[in-house]
């Protein structure tokens, strides 16, 4: 059917109208009229992929990716990168708006970043070819460059095609965009020749590790790789969080550090910390931080970065947050960084109870944090949100969000 595109959705997909269902049709532009194919219908909603572009948009540019119309790594390819900012801007006032009753004069401009090979982690899948999966499936598209991912990766990736992947199923590749690190693990259901792929790869990658059976062995190398932030080194396992865009990391923890106007008087709560990323960021500029992290690996991995960057005035501990009440201890101010979930009940209580000065809260989803700073705000002053693309060429964003307390 012939459709004209009203609008994007939050997923960077064109929406129309047809006999009363909303459609979501992929690669579309607002006031484009475009023939579909319906790819899946229920009751209230269709999608539907692009048969052909009747009329296009003023916006729409050519993919530089050959793989793009496939690929389903990246969402925002066929629309420039001004145009993509606006949209992610534009998309959290929508959100805002929506779910909260925040004025959004608090919602400030958007920090951008460079375009280009900016990722430093990929995941890619494994059957009888290597790549990612296709939009909207498990189909594998075969691909020998990814745009966005960094050129140490591709590096690997061509290197990849030459060796007996048989047995295994995914590979992720993670390099360091400062330290010169290069790891790969290689996910497998049964035997694989160890000895064949570290000759293969020794020369080209500091670490090889197998993961089977839930377990990680290293067959090579030291098992992990070091990365900056700033001033600062962070030991990056194969599991570990660590941002993806190591650029855009700095600007995030910049802007968290702008929030947080700390002093040397200041104890910190750092929640969902992770590695430590964030709390060892801040930490030369308060009296304490206190992190919590319920990943006991990460623990781990923040106390050798607390002990490879000399800082004594930081602690960790393993803890759900959301017991984070069994902690007496009284903070200035709280840094949450929390996954996609956002704040559970338990935790927004203890924050609500703490009355902290302060929270900065930073979100990869942003309608958890436009339902947990709603609820937040009987208490808190919501001063600013800050969207901080991190992942260009898709639709996610990040952003950044100081709270004072009332």
């Amino acid at each position: 059917m012939i459709v004209k595109v009203e609008k994007m959705d939050h997923q960077g997909r064109g929406i129309a109208k047809v006999n009363d269902k909303t459609v979501f049709i992929y690669n579309a532009l607002p006031l484009e009229l475009v023939d579909i194919r319906i790819i899946k219908e229920n009751k209230r909603i269709m999608e539907a992929v692009v048969l052909k572009y009747i009329e296009t948009s003023k916006k729409r540019i050519n993919p530089i990716c050959p793989y793009y119309l496939e690929c389903g790594g990246c969402d925002l390819m066929h629309i420039n990168y001004d145009d993509e900012l606006e949209y992610k801007e534009n998309k959290i006032r929508q959100i805002i708006e929506k779910f909260t009753t925040l004025p959004l004069q608090i919602i400030k401009p958007i920090v951008g970043n460079s375009c280009d090979n900016y990722r430093n982690k990929v995941t890619f899948h494994v059957n009888s070819k290597i790549g990612y999966y296709s939009k909207k499936s498990f189909k594998i598209i075969d691909i020998d460059n990814c745009f966005i991912a960094s050129n140490e990766i591709n590096n690997i990736l061509k290197n990849l095609k030459e060796i007996n992947l048989n047995n295994i199923y995914e590979i992720v590749i993670r390099t360091s965009k400062y330290m010169n690190d290069k790891m790969i693990v290689l996910k497998i259901n049964n035997y694989i020749n160890e000895e064949e792929i570290i000759d293969k790869l020794k020369d080209i990658v500091d670490s090889i590790i197998v993961y089977q059976n839930k377990e990680y062995k290293t067959i090579y190398g030291k098992g992990f790789i070091n990365d900056k932030i700033g001033d600062y080194i962070f030991k990056i396992s194969p599991d570990s969080f660590f941002q993806v865009n190591t650029i855009q990391a700095k600007v995030l923890y910049d802007k968290v550090l702008e929030y947080l106007e700390p002093n040397k008087d200041e104890n910190i709560l750092d929640l969902y910390c992770g590695t430590g990323t964030i709390g060892i960021y801040v930490s030369k500029y308060v009296k304490s931080v206190k992190g919590i992290e319920i990943n006991k690996y990460a623990v781990i991995d923040a106390n050798y970065n607390k002990k490879i960057n000399n800082v004594d005035n930081i602690s960790f501990e393993c803890l759900d947050a959301s017991k984070v009440d069994k902690i007496k201890d009284k903070f200035d101010s709280v840094i949450v960084d929390p996954p996609r979930s956002g704040l559970d009940k338990k935790t927004i209580n203890y924050l609500i109870n703490l009355k902290a000065k302060k929270i900065v809260y930073v979100s990869c989803d942003p309608v958890t944090l436009a339902r947990d700073l709603e609820l937040l705000k009987d208490y808190y002053n919501v001063e600013e949100i800050t969207p901080v693309d991190m992942f260009s060429n898709t639709y996610h964003v990040e952003c950044v969000s100081v709270l004072k307390l009332k």
